[in-house]
């Protein structure tokens, strides 16, 4: 990093550090390496994506590296194998490129990168459609064994051919998610409910950007009332404008691996009404600075009313569950951490799944021991509904 944003830099990280420091009590307990801390990937890949960076780059690189590996073994039984391989080598080339484009919100690469899959998912189809129609072929007539060495042959054909077009058609899929668009076209809004901990999963996603001397400002919109930008800014560096806050920012990202990211935590639980201009113009600030992207959070159900229709309908969406369908590996992870034995009886409701309730629990019950614990645990499962 150069020295002229030195100073830039220091200012973000103190606002960043002084907003993790003031995000309350974690619902995971403390940054003990052994704490509970299951990843939800999707989250967790729509939040890196906004960076535009060096994981998501790693993330694209490693299915490159899959279909590779994939294709190695079904190059033999294709139709077209050097059509094939081409298409293959050609996606592969493509990548450095469509980084760069996509960093600089060029949607276009990503309907490229989509028509390339398209190209190998359309031969590699008609080479499953031919082995297909020899399996069917095969099929051994009354009195003959099931099996020869040509059906065996023809159905690893199949299994080889099948699972290159699995990883196709899955980044196909992602192609449509929320955490590929926000690699062009970076603003993500983060929705939960009460208890799931978007707070200190924005907050841990900081930290790690920090440690990896990337720019972030992360803002807790409780702390900040009144003229929310100016108030914002002015932490950053007092007597800067906005504006050019906002273009030193976009100077110091242009020379790293990595977009800056602007995050507004909680904009439910601030002043209303500057906080609906405050994301306004917040998204107005990072639209014609590409190296810049912004994540606001905000609980569920209360978007509509804590972000304009206008502007909601600009962000990219996912939600934060919680623990939903790891619900009972997070129940074991938290138990274990609190050195108490699994209830008896399984904790099926949803409340379960979040972070808050099962550390609210588990601090209920780690001083109980013998009987009470029994019937600690009788009470909370004779709690669930139905």
């Amino acid at each position: 990093m150069s020295s002229p944003h030195d100073s830039l830099f220091t200012a973000l990280t103190a606002l960043s550090t002084d907003q993790i420091h003031q995000a309350g009590q974690r619902y995971t307990p403390g940054i003990d390496p052994d704490a509970p801390n299951l990843r939800i990937e999707s989250l967790f890949t729509a939040i890196e994506n906004v960076a535009c960076g060096v994981r998501a780059r790693a993330r694209f690189q490693s299915v490159l590296d899959e279909l590779s590996e994939a294709w190695k073994r079904a190059k033999s039984c294709s139709q077209r194998p050097d059509v094939l391989q081409q298409r293959v080598d050609d996606t592969t080339a493509f990548l450095s490129p469509m980084m760069v484009r996509l960093r600089a919100r060029e949607a276009s690469a990503g309907e490229e990168w989509s028509d390339l899959l398209s190209s190998i998912e359309s031969d590699l189809s008609a080479d499953m459609d031919h082995w297909r129609e020899e399996e069917a072929k095969s099929q051994p007539t009354d009195g003959e064994s099931g099996y020869s060495s040509a059906s065996n042959t023809i159905h690893s054909n199949i299994s080889d051919i099948g699972r290159c077009l699995t990883i196709v058609r899955e980044e196909k899929d992602y192609i449509q998610s929320p955490a590929f668009k926000v690699l062009s076209d970076p603003l993500l809004l983060v929705s939960g409910e009460w208890g799931t901990g978007k707070t200190h999963l924005l907050c841990d996603y900081t930290q790690d950007r920090i440690d990896r001397n990337q720019a972030t400002a992360l803002v807790l919109a409780k702390n900040f009332q009144g003229k929310v930008v100016a108030q914002v800014c002015s932490r950053i560096e007092a007597g800067g404008t906005v504006a050019s806050i906002f273009d030193r920012l976009e100077k110091l990202a242009a020379q790293t691996a990595d977009r800056a990211v602007v995050i507004l935590d909680g904009v439910n639980e601030g002043g209303r009404r500057e906080w609906l201009e405050g994301v306004t113009a917040f998204q107005a600030l990072v639209a014609n600075r590409p190296n810049i992207g912004l994540i606001v959070t905000c609980r569920t159900p209360f978007e509509s009313i804590a972000i304009k229709r206008k502007d909601l309908d600009r962000f990219h969406k996912v939600v934060h569950f919680g623990f939903d369908d790891q619900e009972f590996d997070a129940q074991a992870e938290f138990f274990r951490y609190y050195k108490l034995p699994l209830p008896e009886v399984p904790l099926l409701d949803r409340e379960f799944s979040r972070p808050l309730t099962l550390k609210l629990i588990c601090q209920s019950l780690e001083s109980l021991t013998g009987r009470k614990l029994k019937q600690g645990f009788a009470g909370i499962a004779s709690g669930q509904k139905g």
